[in-house]
C-alpha cells in the first residue's frame, strides 16, 4: 500500500490542503510574472541614429529654415527596402556643421554612411525606458537583448539540479525560506542595477532562486495531495504562475518605465516569507528517509487542522500501512544509480525531452510577442487568458482521456498549430494560431507536472525531477536563441519548433505507460513491479499472501 493511501486518514482534501496550496500558490503570481516581465523591460522600441543637427537644439537652430524636420530626417538617415528610416545606419554629413543652402540637392544615394557612433534617439510613445535603451542593446548588439533572458533558465537549470539535491537530502520545507529570501533580494536588486553585466548576474541569481521556490512547493503540494484530487492542486499552483503572465500584461499598462515595473512585481515577495514557517514537511519524505516519530508528528497536526480524529495514528501503524522495509528506506540512490536503471533511465529521458519541447515552445511563443504585433501589452494579455484557460480546462480533460494521451494530442496539435504560422504575416490568423500553440502547450505542461511525480518513486522523486527540470531550463533557455535565428530564416525558429513538438509526442507515446488512477510508486521495488501492470500482478498477489500468512 502506497503512503498516499494514508492521506483519507488525516483528511485527503480538507482544511490543511486548502490553506498550504493558498499559501504557496499566492507567492507564484509575483514569481511568475518574472519569467515573462522582459517582455516589456527589455522592449526594442522604434529607434534610428542621433544626428548633431536633429537632436541638438544648438545646432537645430542654425539649419536653414526652408527644411523642415521631416526634410532634416531623410537627409540624414537613408531609408531600408521597406521605405522607413534605417535603425542602424545614418549619412555621413559633417557632423556639427550647419547645412548649405543647397543641402536639397545633393544626391543622397551617392552619400558615404555610417553606423551610429554617436548613439540613438529612441522612440518613447510606448515605454519611456527599457535596457535596451539604457544599455543600446541595439544594432550590433542586439543579441544581447536574449542574453539575459537566456541566463535567468540558465540560473533555473543549475538550480534545479542543487535544489533538487538539497530538497532530497534535507526535505522540502526547509528550502523555501533561503529561495523566497533570495528571490526578493534578487529581484529588487535588478530594478537597481547600474550596469548590463551586473543585471545579467541578477537575473542568473533570480533564476536558481526561482526554481528552488518552485520545485519546493510544487512536490509538498503533491506529496500531500491524494491521487484523486492531485490533478487540481497541480492546476491550481500552475494557474498561480499564469496569472503572473497576465499580471504582468496588465501592469504593463500603468507602468511605462522599467525599473519601477521591475521593482512593484518584486519587492512583495519579502511578505512571502512569513508564510513558510507554519507549513509541515512532507511525511512521506519522512517515512522514506525512516522518520517516523516526525512523520507522525506531522501527520497528526494535519489531522488537527482538519478536524480529523487520529487515535489509529501510531509508528506501528506508520510502518504495517507503508508496508516498507528498513532496509528499503534506509537505500540512498546516487546521480549515477537514476541513470544505470532501465527504467527509470527511460522514464527520465522522455520526461526530460517533454519537458524540453514544452519550455521551448512556450518561452519561444510568449518571449517574441513583438514579431506577432506592435500592441504587446494586449498580446501578453491574451496569451495570459489563454493561459489560464488552458490550465483550467486542463483539469477537466486529464481525469477523463489519461495523462499519455493528453501529451502526446497535445504536443502533436502544437507543432500541427505552429509549422504553418511560420509563413504566414503579421496578422490575426498567425495571432490566433500562436494562442492555439500555446493552449495546447500550457494543457501537457499542466499533465506533464501530475504525470511526472506518479512516474516517479518518492525516495528519488525530487532527484528525478532535478534532471526533467534541467530539460525544461534548456529548452526555455535555448528558446530566445532559436528566435534569433530568425535574422537568417525568418519561418526558421517555428519550423524547429513544429519538428521537437511532433517529435516529443511520438516519443511519450512510445516510451511512457499511462498513471491513470494509479498509486504512485513510493520505492524503486515499486517502479519496477508496477511497470507492467500484468506481469506484476502475480508477484504484488503472492507478496500479499506471504505478508497475510505472517500475521
Amino acid at each position: 500500500m502506497a503512503f498516499e493511501d494514508l492521506l483519507p486518514d488525516v483528511g485527503d482534501m480538507g482544511k490543511f490542503q486548502i490553506l498550504q496550496t493558498f499559501f504557496l500558490a499566492v507567492p507564484l503570481i509575483f514569481v511568475g510574472s518574472h519569467f515573462l516581465i522582459e517582455n516589456f523591460t527589455a522592449f526594442v522600441p522604434e529607434h534610428r541614429c542621433w544626428v548633431h543637427f536633429l537632436d541638438n537644439t544648438l545646432d537645430l537652430l542654425n539649419v536653414s529654415g526652408d527644411l523642415n524636420f521631416s526634410s532634416l530626417l531623410k537627409l540624414s538617415i537613408p531609408l531600408d527596402s521597406n521605405g522607413k528610416v534605417e535603425r542602424c545606419r545614418r549619412f555621413l554629413w559633417p557632423q556639427g556643421q550647419p547645412l548649405g543652402p543647397n543641402v536639397t540637392g545633393q544626391n543622397l544615394s551617392q552619400l558615404e554612411m555610417e553606423p551610429c557612433v554617436d548613439g540613438w534617439v529612441y522612440d518613447q510613445s510606448l515605454f519611456t525606458s527599457s535596457i535596451v535603451t539604457e544599455w543600446d542593446l541595439v544594432c550590433d548588439s542586439q543579441t544581447l537583448k536574449s542574453l539575459p533572458q537566456s541566463i535567468f533558465f540558465a540560473g533555473i537549470l543549475v538550480g534545479y539540479l542543487i535544489w533538487g539535491y538539497f530538497s532530497h537530502r534535507f526535505g522540502r520545507k526547509w528550502m523555501l525560506p533561503p529561495s523566497y529570501l533570495m528571490v526578493a533580494v534578487s529581484s529588487t536588486g535588478a530594478a537597481f542595477a547600474q550596469s548590463f553585466p551586473f543585471y545579467c548576474c541578477l537575473r542568473f541569481l533570480l533564476g536558481f532562486s526561482i526554481s528552488g521556490a518552485t520545485l519546493s512547493s510544487g512536490t509538498l503540494v503533491m506529496e500531500w495531495t491524494t491521487s484523486q484530487h492531485r490533478p487540481l492542486v497541480t492546476v491550481i499552483v500552475g494557474v498561480s504562475t499564469i496569472l503572473g503572465h497576465l499580471f504582468i500584461g496588465v501592469l504593463a499598462y500603468g507602468i511605462q518605465e522599467w525599473r519601477k515595473l521591475q521593482l512593484v512585481v518584486s519587492a512583495p515577495i519579502f511578505a512571502f516569507l512569513l508564510t513558510t514557517w507554519w507549513l509541515p514537511e512532507s511525511a512521506g519524505w519522512l517515512i522514506v528517509h525512516n522518520k517516523y516519530d516526525d512523520a507522525l508528528k506531522v501527520l497528526r497536526k494535519v489531522a488537527k487542522i482538519n478536524g480529523v480524529k487520529d487515535e489509529t495514528l501510531t509508528v506501528e501503524a506508520l510502518r504495517s500501512t507503508v508496508e516498507m522495509e528498513p532496509v528499503a528506506a534506509e537505500t540512498h540512490y546516487t546521480m549515477l544509480d537514476l541513470v544505470r536503471l532501465p527504467i527509470l533511465r527511460t522514464r527520465i529521458l522522455s520526461l526530460s525531452l517533454a519537458g524540453f519541447t514544452t519550455r521551448m515552445l512556450y518561452y519561444g511563443l510568449s518571449l517574441d510577442l513583438q514579431n506577432l504585433g506592435s500592441n504587446i501589452q494586449m498580446l501578453q494579455v491574451l496569451f495570459g487568458a489563454s493561459a489560464f484557460l488552458s490550465r483550467v480546462g486542463g483539469l477537466f480533460v486529464m481525469n477523463r482521456l489519461g495523462r499519455r494521451t493528453i501529451a502526446v494530442a497535445c504536443l502533436l496539435l502544437a507543432g500541427l498549430f505552429i509549422l504553418p504560422s511560420a509563413f504566414l504575416p503579421q496578422g490575426i490568423l498567425r495571432v490566433v494560431l500562436a494562442i492555439l500553440g500555446i493552449s495546447c502547450t500550457v494543457i501537457c505542461m499542466s499533465s506533464n507536472a501530475v504525470y511526472s511525480t506518479e512516474l516517479l518513486p518518492t525516495v528519488v522523486r525530487n532527484t528525478c525531477k532535478g534532471f526533467i527540470f534541467m530539460g525544461d531550463r534548456i529548452g526555455a533557455m535555448l528558446a530566445p536563441l532559436v528566435n534569433t535565428l530568425r535574422h537568417n530564416i525568418a519561418a526558421l525558429p517555428q519550423i524547429i519548433f513544429a519538428i521537437i513538438a511532433i517529435t516529443a509526442s511520438l516519443v511519450v507515446f512510445f516510451f511512457l505507460p499511462e498513471t491513470q488512477n494509479q498509486p504512485m510508486p513510493d520505492t524503486i521495488q515499486d517502479l519496477e513491479c508496477g511497470h507492467s501492470r500484468e506481469e506484476a500482478r502475480p508477484r504484488e498477489e503472492g507478496d500479499r499472501a506471504v505478508k497475510i500468512s505472517q500475521f
